[in-house]
């Protein structure tokens, strides 16, 4: 073979490589086969819920005593939130049993604890109608008042919510989530939102 022949092999190798995603694309979509799945989360994202501070709640910064205003901006209270930092919330409906309401704090109270150096970053707030079922756990804001439901007609129920620190419900889970697909859900919201520098 003539060092002619050899070039033009090479260059004839190198267009075909280069040409074969094309057609290997072609083909997946044809076949629908490793086609990644659109999901992005474990919940209905950016569901049509009001603002948190549309919600009408009652902050309560100890079991007892409610909270003081303080410019009333319908946020948890800064006692609630830490150091000057914006927080991310997992809200969830106070069930009306004790025993469920217990073992539902405790759920997320675990998950908030895997966060690790994350875990400032994310606060719960459970929200009860008139009296709270079970005994507060560490870290856990509580605020009386209605559980807004979603707007529109026939909507699933959402016992739990992924709030940004402007308010906004970004994520809402329906009843059959479990607390590792929101902890996946929670990781990749963190990590696409730094915090910022101090």
């Amino acid at each position: 073979m003539t060092h002619v022949m050899r070039q033009r092999l090479k260059l004839v190798a190198l267009l075909g490589l280069l040409s074969a995603p094309l057609p290997l694309a072609w083909a997946m979509l044809s076949v629908q086969v490793g086609i990644p799945e659109g999901r992005v989360a474990n919940g209905a994202l950016l569901p049509d819920v009001m603002p948190l501070q549309d919600w009408s709640l009652e902050y309560l910064v100890s079991a007892s005593a409610p909270r003081q205003p303080e410019g009333d901006s319908g946020m948890p209270p800064r006692a609630a939130r830490g150091a000057d930092e914006q927080r991310f919330w997992l809200s969830w409906p106070e069930p009306g049993r004790s025993e469920l309401a217990t073992a539902q704090a405790e759920r997320w109270w675990r998950l908030h604890r895997a966060l690790g150096k994350e875990a400032p970053r994310l606060g719960r707030l459970v929200v009860a109608e008139q009296s709270f079922q079970h005994p507060q756990v560490p870290g856990e804001q509580r605020a009386l008042g209605h559980w807004p439901s979603a707007n529109g007609a026939g909507a699933s129920p959402q016992p739990l919510r992924l709030i940004d620190p402007q308010g906004r419900v970004v994520v809402a889970y329906g009843p059959e989530i479990t607390p590792q697909a929101v902890m996946k859900d929670v990781r990749r919201l963190l990590k696409r939102n730094p915090a910022a520098p101090r």
